[in-house]
């Protein structure tokens, strides 16, 4: 655990100064204020396990050699601190978190996501093979970009390069079909209308 240290001397400030209305550092005298949450102290799941020391001792379920800290809620097997699974308040071994998970019973674990940058980059990308659809695709892409620019991303970091490239693309199509409506129309409007028939004049 990291100290925590007093802003003015960078002094380490002791545990029994934690959480007190007046306390003053032991370095330069300051008065200090140090609110830490009680979990700051706490052996954090997924720590390295102890060994087994004696007989007498609990073992892990799924690892024998090691130490037992704490039992599993749901089954009872007893975890090492490598196999605690802490979860909406919760310690679950690994089989009971995946049952969980299966179940839909933990509502707060996230199974999956929705890769919003990739759908807006394949709704600029896939109609350019046949241009018309641009016309629906190429708005719906930008909407998805401007809608979704702040929703969650994969679990597994990446940059925001889809959405730059979704838009980049979706202006361009916008911009093409465009001028090719224009063009259209201009061209349609240039062309001199057919000559009208002269009548014939019957003696």
């Amino acid at each position: 655990m990291e100290a925590i240290c007093c802003g003015e001397c960078s002094m380490p400030i002791p545990a029994e100064l934690w959480n007190r209305d007046v306390a003053r550092c032991r370095g330069c005298g300051q008065t200090v204020a140090a609110a830490v949450f009680p979990a700051i102290d706490r052996t954090r799941a997924g720590a390295q396990p102890e060994a087994v020391q004696a007989d007498t001792e609990a073992s892990c379920f799924y690892h024998p050699s090691s130490r037992a800290a704490i039992p599993c809620e749901q089954c009872g097997r007893f975890l090492c601190n490598l196999c605690d699974i802490e979860i909406d308040g919760r310690h679950l071994c690994p089989r009971c978190f995946e049952t969980g998970v299966s179940s839909n019973q933990l509502k707060h674990v996230e199974t999956s996501r929705t890769m919003y940058d990739s759908i807006a980059l394949a709704l600029a990308t896939w109609p350019i093979l046949l241009f018309w659809p641009a016309i629906v695709s190429a708005p719906a892409s930008l909407f998805v970009v401007v809608r979704r620019w702040r929703a969650p991303s994969s679990i597994v970091p990446r940059t925001r390069v889809r959405y730059y490239l979704a838009a980049l693309l979706a202006l361009a199509e916008i911009a093409g079909v465009v001028f090719l409506i224009y063009a259209i129309v201009r061209t349609a409007s240039s062309i001199p209308p057919p000559p009208r028939p002269i009548p014939r004049v019957t003696p």
